[in-house]
């Protein structure tokens, strides 16, 4: 029977380098959980509200979502409640007019790296995995394409065997991909999307068996450089990791040792620096990372050194971009009863602070999905004691109707 993985998908983190060093605690994007053999999935219906608490539309979705310039990309299972995920339809929603538009349907699917989903111009690129998600033989990892102005979807390349957690970023009108390589390594690879050309770029060569050598975390660009996130493990064992800055030529600028992400009064340390990344931004030396595990961290470079610009915790999160803002990055604490945001400017570094909340007060934030100046926002609330629901609800607003004032950080 197939395994229900649409809410286990971060739970199965293949870790490149060591498949002990399976993620701990680990979140999906707006669900804190992890799920049952045997149980059943359905769909959610949820209300959308804005700033004022008025219900503006409404979906039917399973999972996360991702936000546009006007609309949402959802998931739907087809059945609306089933035993096993088989196949997952994809939907648009669009604001203005309320429609629900049907993209397409993939069968036999099992995940979707979701949190790294990019737009380059009017397309939505995403990774999705088919097959049985543990078994390299018999999944399929594919690139799709949603095409945002004809409400269509179809497969760029398909990778039997794919690793279901590589991670992209876009580049003008190229997207570039990190690829774990089942024969063992990593590749970074290039995918044009004007002339449809694939090249490799750069390769990486880890040995599996002997458990060394250098593997791509994660990859994130802005408007001037490539950031790529390399693990290091030396024959000793002991850990690193490194910031690999290129410019979008691809020609080196420099690199940091940036290991001290990874906090180091735990036991864990070594254990924490190779887990999978599941978000990663530099802009303008500033840096955010969070891993699949517990480790949050948001800081600044300094003369080729790291420093922490305000103390995080591992519900510390930082909204999700199918576009990346080059102004300012977003963050809110999750499930906390202050709902707090932060804004940090990328320009001078000043960190700015807000709360949200709904009318009823008890709903906290779960999931931020952001579009440049347009916010959705995931809310929910669960008694700790009695386990009483709140309907859940999402928010659309606009990020600058919320009032900013400067924050106290270390």
């Amino acid at each position: 029977m197939k395994r229900i993985l649409g809410l286990l998908g971060l739970i199965f983190i293949l870790i490149l380098c060591s498949c002990d060093d399976h993620a701990k605690n680990q979140k999906t994007q707006d669900l804190k959980q992890t799920l049952p053999p045997n149980t059943t999935v359905s769909n959610e219906a949820i209300s959308i509200y804005n700033i004022n608490n008025t219900i503006i539309g409404k979906i039917e979705r399973y999972g996360a979502l991702v936000l546009t310039d006007d609309s949402i990309i959802y998931n739907k299972i087809p059945k609306g409640s089933v035993d096993s995920i088989s196949e997952m339809d994809y939907y648009r929603y669009i604001f203005k007019t309320k429609e629900n538009i049907k993209l397409g349907t993939v069968k036999h699917w099992s995940y979707e790296a979701k949190y790294d989903t990019t737009i380059i111009d009017n397309s939505l690129y995403m990774f999705v995995t088919t097959g049985e998600i543990s078994d390299i033989t018999s999944r399929t990892l594919r690139l799709y394409k949603i095409d945002l102005k004809n409400n269509t979807m179809s497969v760029v390349f398909s990778e039997t065997g794919g690793f279901p957690y590589n991670s992209m970023t876009a580049v003008g009108n190229k997207l570039l991909m990190v690829r774990v390589i089942a024969a063992g390594g990593s590749e970074l690879e290039e995918y044009n999307s004007e002339t449809k050309e694939r090249k490799i770029l750069k390769k990486f060569d880890f040995d599996d068996k002997a458990n060394t050598g250098e593997a791509i975390r994660q990859i994130t660009s802005d408007e001037n450089t490539i950031s790529l996130l390399r693990l290091k493990i030396d024959s000793d064992g002991k850990s690193k990791l490194f910031l690999d800055v290129y410019d979008h030529g691809m020609k080196f600028q420099n690199s940091v040792d940036v290991s001290t992400i990874s906090p180091n009064s735990t036991d864990a340390t070594q254990s924490e620096l190779r887990q999978g990344v599941s978000n990663f931004v530099v802009t303008n030396d500033y840096i955010y990372y969070a891993n699949f595990s517990i480790t949050r961290f948001l800081g600044k470079i300094n003369n080729k050194s790291l420093r922490p610009i305000i103390e995080v915790n591992p519900e510390f999160e930082m909204s999700s971009e199918s576009a990346k803002s080059e102004l300012s990055g977003l963050f809110y604490q999750s499930f906390g009863q202050k709902n707090d945001l932060y804004l940090l400017s990328y320009s001078n570094g000043t960190i700015r602070k807000t709360t949200f909340n709904a009318d009823d007060k008890r709903y906290y934030m779960i999931n931020i999905s952001r579009y440049h100046d347009k916010l959705l926002i995931t809310m929910r609330y669960k008694d700790p004691n009695t386990g009483e629901e709140l309907e859940p609800r999402l928010y659309y607003i606009s990020m600058s109707n919320l009032k900013f004032s400067a924050a106290t950080v270390r």
